[in-house]
């Protein structure tokens, strides 16, 4: 056994496997209808205002994308069709911050109706003004590569950048620059430990129970902890990611333009 490793006990096992064969929820209603049956102006009103009050603080106030995916561009990852998307609003996206909502159906259904005007309001692509050319060399000189990962390449320890264009409003590439710790996503937030002999690893942190926790170190390894061999655990408020605040306007322009210019594979 690696030293500090902690292996799960059955029971964690067993809960997890029976976790995963479980269906959507208990008592789940019966699939929802192909066509949306709550699609009329009236409904799209509605539904505007829903998803003001519980989805724009992550993909904009119309649409534009920040946290989460832009939905004004009228091409969904998880599916354009009624139901699909239905789905996806329901029960959210496994392994991102997307959660599911207990909204009643017909609103569900009314937020469905919004989603896809925006998607057919065919939105003006929004330009950044910078070079994309000169905002890639920066990229590369800044050393960004070494965390962020662009169609394949690159590091891990910060967010795929491939599509970074689609998902996220200029506004907010502009603050994940500038400002890295006004939003952490839930899988880049880090945690430093100090051990008995007050040694501190910061890193990623991956997993924690009542016994243990689990982080990715700086250095991209897998390291456990057993919480009773540990004299400190810190949850760290601030990014692994250095603010670029020194950057000129101009670089940083460039720097944006060449994010916004990510689009990946949809």
């Amino acid at each position: 056994m690696l030293a500090g490793f902690v292996l799960p006990s059955a029971w964690w096992l067993t809960a997890c496997a029976l976790a995963a064969q479980a269906p959507r929820e208990a008592g789940s209603p019966a699939e929802p209808a192909e066509k949306n049956p709550f699609a009329s102006e009236a409904d799209i009103t509605i539904g505007r205002q829903l998803f003001l009050s519980r989805c724009g603080a992550c993909h904009g106030r119309d649409g534009e994308g920040g946290r989460g995916a832009a939905l004004n561009t009228g091409q969904f990852r998880h599916g354009s069709a009624d139901r699909e998307m239905f789905l996806t609003i329901r029960y959210g996206i496994p392994n991102t911050e997307m959660p599911g909502t207990f909204l009643p159906d017909i609103e569900v259904w009314r937020l469905v109706a919004y989603v896809k005007r925006l998607g057919s309001a065919k939105a003006v692509e929004e330009r950044a003004p910078g070079d994309p050319e000169a905002g890639r060399a920066i990229y590369s000189s800044q050393g960004c590569a070494a965390c962020h990962r662009i169609d394949g390449t690159g590091g891990d320890m910060g967010p795929d950048l491939s599509s970074a264009g689609a998902r996220s409003a200029l506004s907010y590439l502009r603050e994940s620059v500038v400002n890295p710790s006004a939003y952490i996503p839930v899988a880049y937030r880090t945690v430093t430990v100090t051990t008995a002999s007050g040694a501190r690893i910061r890193g990623l942190h991956l997993n924690e129970d009542d016994y243990s926790i689990e982080i990715r170190d700086l250095s991209g390894n897998l390291r456990c902890f057993l919480k009773s061999d540990l004299r400190e655990i810190e949850y760290d408020k601030d990014s692994l990611m250095p603010p670029y605040r020194t950057l000129s306007e101009t670089d940083l322009e460039n720097l944006l333009a060449y994010l916004k210019s990510l689009k990946g594979t949809r």
